[in-house]
């Protein structure tokens, strides 16, 4: 979990361990490659595929790795028809929660998955007219009054995380126990850096409906008493700007002040 390498590592020990049957990863040409070599090195099999994936559509190389040949294959094939375009919203769910339990994902978080897809992505409720980020839908969805910290997804892009899918609950039965075993397995690994993965899973977080994010500390009234841009664990990783103004923002108005919907706080401290 050192330096570039974290990214690889937490899933490649839940998938070397038979904790996941596969690994699905979107990626630029460039680093597919790098990726590919460094899984196919570690004695994985190994295929690829091209095509639009999020709400955007960007173009993306897609990795997918398992222990065998005809795994990886199957989890390639299971979302070939998601790059297809003009889906269905009905085919898009099918297709997307085969995906999903491919990928070994908790059959109830995939089907709150589909769900959001049924309703329209960005959608808070069923025929909202206005959308918001998808990772504010997923964790709008999943709030609880104690969120779980190793169910903390919203730090993916940081590089920071036990599971990588959106939790149907930020207590899930199911989804907790696959992370639990994760932190076992990461913990006996690499101690030093999953000290460091806890350190940041467990920080309080402010999500906003534009998926914009910030690290926040808490005072005794669980008022913000500061905030900050959330940053992987490398040494020159660099926050994200929108990341930055909403974290200043957060120091000057309220959150029922600071949009609408507002803007979400998980408190994911133990």
């Amino acid at each position: 979990m050192h330096g570039g390498h974290q990214r690889i590592d937490v899933e490649w020990l839940a998938l070397a361990a038979g904790l996941k049957p596969a690994i699905r990863i979107a990626a630029s040409a460039l680093e597919a490659s790098a990726i590919a070599g460094r899984f196919q090195a570690m004695g994985a099999a190994v295929v690829t595929a091209r095509g639009p994936v999020g709400v955007h559509r960007h173009e993306h190389t897609l990795v997918y790795v398992a222990r065998g040949a005809a795994d990886a294959a199957a989890v390639r094939a299971a979302e070939r028809p998601l790059l297809g375009t003009h889906l269905p919203a009905r085919d898009k769910a099918y297709y997307a929660g085969e995906l999903g339990r491919r990928l070994g994902y908790p059959r109830c978080c995939v089907d709150a998955f589909t769900a959001r897809i049924l309703r329209g992505p960005g959608k808070l409720r069923a025929g909202d007219r206005d959308s918001v980020h998808e990772d504010y839908a997923a964790a709008h969805d999943a709030l609880v009054a104690r969120p779980d910290w190793r169910l903390n997804n919203l730090l993916l892009r940081q590089h920071l995380r036990l599971v990588t899918f959106e939790p149907c609950r930020y207590d899930c039965a199911l989804a907790l126990a696959l992370a639990s075993e994760v932190l076992r397995l990461c913990a006996a690994s690499d101690a030093a850096s999953t000290h460091v993965l806890e350190d940041r899973l467990k920080r309080p977080l402010v999500l906003a409906a534009t998926g914009a994010r910030a690290w926040v500390r808490l005072d005794d009234t669980a008022k913000i008493a500061a905030a900050e841009a959330p940053r992987a664990a490398e040494a020159n990783a660099r926050p994200d700007p929108a990341d930055e103004a909403l974290s200043a923002r957060l120091l000057r108005a309220p959150l029922r002040e600071l949009g609408d919907p507002p803007p979400l706080l998980l408190d994911f401290s133990p």
